[in-house]
């Protein structure tokens, strides 16, 4: 599953791997883990020890909701022209209310401005500018809630943006399932189980087989070790954690990277 050849060749004229991330908090960082103890940035940071003639470029994007995912990629694969994508779908979405409001479905990029611009505000205000940012902000709080999506509707929207983005971009595509669910955590969702997490991640691998794009399975990585791979009583990954699903980005990418250039 190699690059195109178009992106090939702008890849050696470029000497570098523009990589695109959408994910969640878990991309930036929180109480317990900087932001350069997150699972992207300690990627890249064995990607460039693995390929050191080549430059990776990561640019981390917010993912809010599903039903935005399709409008999200169009502005970023348009505005920065990534060679490689990787989309982080959690289990969060199909096991509780999420709050979104219709801008965002239209047009996430502007939301994305907004909350980056609360977010430093906010960490003005309360003093903390070089603190973790906080995973929500007050603009998070306007939004409607909405109930748990669907595992059928869920898979509907990441197929109808993959297949979206193909037609307008050469990018590569890798889907990332959500991490292993915590006994331990004492947080509380509508759809509070276990087999919510392994439904999700064996739709979005489905999804990935049948679209033949990467799959990393963060779940099946995880599920090799105990709770030293959460933050106490949550779901967040605790540095220990982003290190393990870090490697498994890494591989993913790299085999996508190799794949592109045998016999270069």
């Amino acid at each position: 599953m190699g690059l195109t050849n178009g992106v090939v060749e702008r890849k050696k004229e470029r000497g570098e791997v523009r990589v695109l991330l959408l994910g969640q908090c878990l991309s930036y960082g929180y109480d317990g883990v900087s932001q350069d103890a997150t699972y992207p940035r300690v990627a890249a940071s064995m990607l460039r020890s693995s390929f050191p003639q080549l430059r990776f470029r990561l640019d981390v994007k917010y993912f809010y909701y599903p039903t935005g995912l399709k409008s999200l990629l169009a502005h970023r694969l348009v505005l920065t022209r990534p060679d490689l994508a990787v989309i982080n779908l959690p289990a969060m979405f199909a096991a509780t209310q999420w709050r979104v409001n219709m801008m965002y479905e239209i047009a996430p990029e502007l939301i994305d401005t907004a909350r980056s611009f609360m977010r430093r505000l906010e960490a003005t205000v309360r003093g903390r500018r070089s603190a973790p940012p906080a995973p929500q902000t007050l603009l998070d709080r306007t939004f409607a809630l909405k109930e748990p999506i669907s595992l059928a509707e869920y898979e509907q929207l990441i197929e109808e943006a993959i297949t979206h983005s193909r037609r307008i971009s050469n990018c590569r595509f890798i889907l990332m399932g959500p991490g292993r669910f915590n006994e331990d955590t004492v947080e509380q969702y509508a759809v509070h189980s276990p087999e919510v997490w392994a439904s999700v991640n064996g739709m979005v691998k489905r999804v990935a087989e049948r679209l033949d794009v990467g799959f990393i399975n963060a779940q099946e990585a995880l599920g090799e070790y105990g709770g030293e791979v959460f933050c106490l009583n949550n779901h967040r990954f605790s540095p220990f954690g982003h290190a393990i699903v870090a490697r498994e980005v890494a591989n993913v990418i790299a085999a996508e990277v190799t794949g592109s250039t045998n016999g270069e």
